[in-house]
């Protein structure tokens, strides 16, 4: 037996009465729970919406299956479920993308980077992070941190980091088609990596 309390984000106050439900429900039974909010809206106020009500249970614990319900291709849905258990460590799949807001001090257009790197990564399934940062100030601390790392540079060079240390540098028109061939040699090198400890414990 599965519980579903079925609520619309258009009465009001939604998200604290369906928290408040939940948390009655966990503690009174053992059964799986699944998660949802109805009728949430379009892509950036369901998004939301959803990531702030479904996040606060998964948070505590409570939730077994989820669902995102928006007005927009189904395939965001399934987009911003994927990203809510991803930022919570729930769930690990494909490329996790930090990046710095667009600033005067970036060396490379962030914004359209990371716009592009996001459609072109999207079928890689092994789970890594990718920081794109365009200056030195937060970059060399941010690319330290993860398995692919771009710090922006002066005079168009900008420093690739290979897991945390610093390797070599890129051109500015040759950062979106360079992180995607790491990205993907990367992935390639961790599906065998994976494969080969498979084999080693049968």
């Amino acid at each position: 037996m599965i519980f579903w309390t079925s609520r619309s984000a258009s009465r009001r106050p939604t998200l604290r009465w369906r928290w408040a439900a939940y948390r009655g429900l966990a503690a009174v039974c053992d059964y799986p729970l699944h998660l949802g909010i109805t009728e949430a809206g379009g892509l950036i106020g369901g998004t939301v919406k959803s990531s702030v009500g479904l996040g606060m249970l998964l948070w505590d614990g409570i939730g077994d299956t989820i669902r995102v319900s928006l007005a927009t291709d189904p395939v965001e849905e399934v987009r911003v479920g994927w990203e809510i258990l991803k930022s919570l460590n729930l769930r690990q799949r494909g490329v996790n993308i930090i990046a710095c807001p667009s600033c005067a001090r970036q060396q490379f257009n962030v914004t359209e980077t990371v716009g592009e790197l996001e459609k072109r990564l999207a079928h890689v399934e092994v789970p890594m992070t990718v920081s794109i940062i365009g200056c030195v100030v937060n970059g060399p601390g941010e690319a330290m941190m993860t398995d692919i790392g771009l710090t922006g540079g002066g005079k168009g060079n900008h420093l690739v980091y290979m897991s945390g240390s610093a390797d070599h540098k890129v051109s500015s028109g040759d950062i979106v088609e360079h992180i995607v061939e790491l990205v993907e040699a990367r992935a390639e090198t961790l599906k065998a990596e994976t494969h080969e400890h498979a084999d080693a414990a049968q």
